[in-house]
Formats: C-alpha cells, sequence, structure tokens
C-alpha cells in the first residue's frame, strides 16, 4: 500500500518513486522514525513497479521484521532464493570473528580501522538496472566512528554507480539535532548534523524531513513530515521538481495496524 503517493508525488512515470539517477534522503527523530516512509517506497517498487530493491541494513534490524510488516501492508518479502530482494547486513564485529551468513560485509579491517570499501563492493556487484537501494541508518556508522567526510565520500560513490544503472538512491540519517522549527537547512557542525549538510550538498534529488511534533505526540497525530526539493536530477527540467511541502506547514501522519494516515497539518481526523 503506497500511502504516501497522494500527498508526495515524484515527477516521474512512477509518481511513488524518485525519479531515475536521483537520490532521496529521509532524515528523522528517534521519537518519530521515519521507516513508514520507507516502507512505502519498498512496497511501489516490488509491488507496481517490479523493481529490484536493495536493503543495506546498518541498523541491523534483520530480514525478519521487514517480512512481518511489508505483510501487513499488502507487499510479502520475495523469498530468500529471489534475485529481487537482497539484504546486505553490514557487520561490526571484528574481522577475525568469521561470519557464515553470505551479503555480510565487515565494518572494520584486520587493525579495527572503520572501513566501507567491502560494503561498497557488496552494493556493486548487485547493483542492476533500475534497482531502488536504501542504505538505511548512516546515523549508525557515525556512532561506529566513521567520520562524516568518509561516510559522504562512500555514498557519493555509490551514488555514481546509482546513476550509471539508472536505479534510484534511498538514505536515511537520524536528524534529533535540528530545532523544531521551520528552519530548512541546518548549519555545517559535527555528527550527524555535518553529515546531513553533506549529503544535502550532493543535491539530484529530494529531501524528506519526518520530525517529532513540538508539543509531543496526541491522539491522532504522530508526527510531520515535509518535502523539500534539492538541485534536478540531470535530465529533469526545473518544472518537474519534487513537491515543495514547507517545514512552517508540513503534513500530519498517524500509524494505524495496516497503513499511515497522511493529512495536512491541523485537519486531526479530517484524513483525505
Amino acid at each position: 500500500m503506497t500511502y504516501l503517493t497522494t500527498h508526495l508525488p515524484f515527477p516521474s512515470s512512477s509518481t511513488s518513486l524518485p525519479p531515475p539517477r536521483s537520490q532521496l534522503i529521509i532524515s528523522d527523530t528517534l521519537s518519530s522514525p521515519g521507516n513508514f516512509a520507507v516502507y512505502h517506497l519498498v512496497s511501489s517498487a516490488l509491488g507496481k513497479e517490479k523493481r529490484k530493491v536493495i536493503w543495506v541494513d546498518f541498523k541491523g534490524e534483520g530480514r525478519s521484521s521487514w517480512e512481518a510488516i511489508l505483510k501487513k501492508i499488502g507487499t510479502p518479502l520475495p523469498p530468500l532464493t529471489s534475485h529481487s530482494f537482497i539484504h546486505i547486513s553490514p557487520s561490526s564485529l571484528p574481522s577475525s570473528i568469521k561470519i557464515p551468513n553470505k551479503n555480510t560485509p565487515s565494518l572494520f579491517d584486520i587493525d579495527e580501522k572503520p572501513i566501507l570499501r567491502e560494503t561498497y563492493d557488496y552494493i556493486t556487484s548487485h547493483l542492476t538496472d533500475g534497482s531502488l537501494l536504501i542504505l538505511d541508518g548512516l546515523s549508525e556508522l557515525d556512532w561506529l566512528g566513521f567520520s562524516p567526510l568518509e561516510l559522504s565520500k562512500f555514498v557519493r560513490a555509490v551514488f555514481a554507480k546509482v546513476k550509471l544503472s539508472n536505479s534510484i538512491l534511498v538514505s536515511t540519517i537520524h536528524a534529533d539535532h535540528l530545532p523544531l522549527s521551520s528552519t530548512i537547512i541546518p548549519s555545517k557542525e559535527a555528527g550527524e548534523s555535518d553529515l546531513l549538510y553533506r549529503l544535502l550538498r550532493l543535491g539530484q534529488g529530494c529531501w524528506w524531513r519526518v520530525s517529532h511534533l513540538p508539543s509531543g505526540r496526541s491522539g491522532d497525530v504522530m508526527g510531520e513530515i515535509s518535502s523539500h526539493p534539492l538541485t534536478n536530477p540531470i535530465g529533469l527540467k526545473d518544472s518537474q521538481k519534487s513537491p515543495y511541502i514547507p517545514r512552517s506547514n508540513p503534513l500530519q501522519y498517524r500509524l494505524e495496524p495496516n497503513t499511515v494516515r497522511v493529512f495536512p497539518k491541523g485537519t486531526g481526523r479530517g484524513f483525505l
């Protein structure tokens, strides 16, 4: 069920997914996780669009968690033997510890220094024409000791391969540091703020900002989402930019057992 399409359409042949050769950055907060936005994209890719999905699980959530949730919203994951859904689960264990599972690249070398080359190689070996690639949980790498500079270089290198394969890149990151005001672009500071700043500078896509309410959750509203176009992907005209939904007047949402209800700010139960 692609519950965000009506409210956040994209300028492409599929209004549910970003255009090929573009990136979508999804930032969220610990109080209002943006997982539902990722599930929306995956549901569209595996369902109507029949696109290959490559999920790089930096959070360590595991395939079983996605299987349960996507089944609830009407898009069961393909079987483990299928090549249409690839789960890559980078490991933070020392490289000396051998992990029997495939698609588990190490995040540390033999000297326990952080590395992303192995993860990059795993990604590019699975990337095929028209894929949806999800780098899920870049903040977790920041917490493990990867610098914003090396993370942004990694994303830039991956994005270059994405564009060559006519694919789509989605990156998720925590942004609890952002003020709950109408501020749009973060200042360049250390940690997560610096990483988000560097990702936004890559342009060629859109930023969805998911955040909690300044007043906290209510019975009808669990959070807000705004949409901020970046520079256009190559080949798209200015008139084809992603929709702009300002932080000062965001959409609001409520999670339900089998879907997400999205509505303009202030309408409460008047769901659209």
